[in-house]
Order: C-alpha cells, then structure tokens, then sequence
C-alpha cells in the first residue's frame, strides 16, 4: 500500500512477495473486524484464504502481522502453523495499550511521538470513542522543534487536547507545550507543563464512554528533567490511579 514498495522492488536481488490492504498484492487482507481487544481478517494468499486473530489493533498492526507472517512463511515454516501462532502473540506493552478494561471510559497508551505515529494512532483509536476522544501528547526537550506544530495539528483531530512536555530535560516546559499548541485547529486544549498534572486532568474531565489516549511515552518510567536527571514517572500507574479514584474499582477497589 505504500509507493516506496516499488522503489524496493528495484534494488532487491531476492524473490519479491507483496502485500496489502488497499491495494492489489499476493497476500491480502480482507473483511475486517476490528475492536479494542485485537483484530480479525481473512488473509486471502496465492494458497487460499485463511482466518487471523491478533491482539494488536489498528490497520498498520494488520500489514505489520502480515509482513511478519510471510516473513516466516517465507523461511519454510508452514503457513498454517505461523498464523496459527499469531492468536496467541502477548500483547505489546505501551504500544496501543488498553489499560483496565473493566473501567468505564477506554484509558489507553501509546508509545507514538512524532506526527505520523500520532496520526495513526488516532486512525487506530477514534473508530471506536464513542464519545469524546480526550488526547493527551507531549513534546521532548532539546530537539528539532521545526515540526511540533504539525503534531499538535494532528492531536487536534481528537475533541479534546492536552499538550504537555515528554522528557523536557533543559528546556523550559511551557515552551514546549507552546510549540505544540501553535498547530492547534481548534479551541479545545489545554497546556499543562507538568505531565503527571495533564494525565490527571484528562481523568478529571472523562466521563463513562470516552476514550483518554496518553501519547508519547508508554510505559518509559522515567522523565528527564534540568540537569538530564531521570525522574521516576509512569503515564499508566499515574492515569489508573486517577481512573480508580474517580471511578472506583482498582486492585484494592470494591
């Protein structure tokens, strides 16, 4: 689906498979169904047409799981047995990662920093927000700052943004949330120059049946602050604790 498969189809000396979602290739997938627990499609092959489950979510984890299937497949391994395998793959940590599904708003992380992760990260997401899509995203510190504004242009497909700072080391907080907002296409944010406080307020404003994405960090359970020093952080303990509080539940909840 991508055009530069073509530009590598040249430069390859090996046997060339394709694949793809939207356009015509070898292996295909096809009819569709995707939730926030994982995905199902019929993988259509020159072989015949086969059933995958994955725990992964979103359209690019589809073409990632097919590459990885005839990545094996192509090494001999019987095709049967490698899609077979897939079912029962763990699911990744931090990357598009549903926390607690027993709460009453999706609570989600992810990993995605840049602006085309964020943008299929909310292609992934906002399928299934059946209300509000609060989106929380920040921004490093000492980096090339030339393309911030287009990641807060692309936070601002959610309804509600929060811009906050992601391992700010020596840079000032509010100038990083402040780049961020420059691309903003809409009213609906917020900036907040400590993390922990933005995760806090994007539970603050759920209620049952949004969607809360924290992006930029996972489970990196640190953040780098003035001096370079590594400060103990973790988006998802800190948004659980938020949730349970507000909403009950928990592993000491009733």
């Amino acid at each position: 689906d991508d055009d530069f498969s073509e530009y590598l189809r040249t430069v390859t000396p090996f046997e060339v498979f394709t694949y793809g979602i939207d356009n015509e290739a070898q292996f295909m997938a096809k009819n569709i169904n995707e939730t926030l627990q994982g995905v199902t499609f019929d993988l259509a092959t020159p072989f015949g047409d086969y059933t995958v489950k994955s725990p992964y979510v979103g359209k690019f984890n589809i073409a990632n799981i097919m590459a990885a299937i005839i990545a094996v497949w192509s090494r001999g391994e019987s095709l049967e047995r490698v899609i077979n395998a897939v079912e029962f793959l763990e699911p990744v940590e931090g990357r598009l990662e549903v926390l607690d599904p027993s709460l009453p708003i999706d609570l989600i992380i992810d990993y995605a920093h840049t602006a085309d992760g964020m943008d299929k990260l909310i292609d992934a997401v906002k399928p299934f927000a059946q209300q509000k899509l609060i989106f929380l995203c920040g921004m490093a510190g000492e980096r090339d700052l030339t393309k911030t504004p287009e990641m807060g242009r692309v936070a601002s497909r959610a309804d509600y943004v929060i811009f906050t700072p992601d391992n700010p080391a020596n840079d000032d907080p509010k100038m990083l949330t402040a780049e961020l907002a420059k691309g903003a296409t809409h009213n609906n944010y917020v900036e907040f120059d400590d993390r922990a406080e933005g995760i806090k307020h994007a539970i603050e404003i759920a209620q049952p049946g949004d969607t809360v994405v924290l992006a930029s960090k996972g489970r990196e359970p640190y953040q780098i602050m003035p001096g370079h020093i590594k400060v103990p952080h973790r988006d998802d303990l800190i948004g659980l604790e938020a949730a349970y509080e507000k909403f009950g539940g928990g592993p000491s909840g009733d």
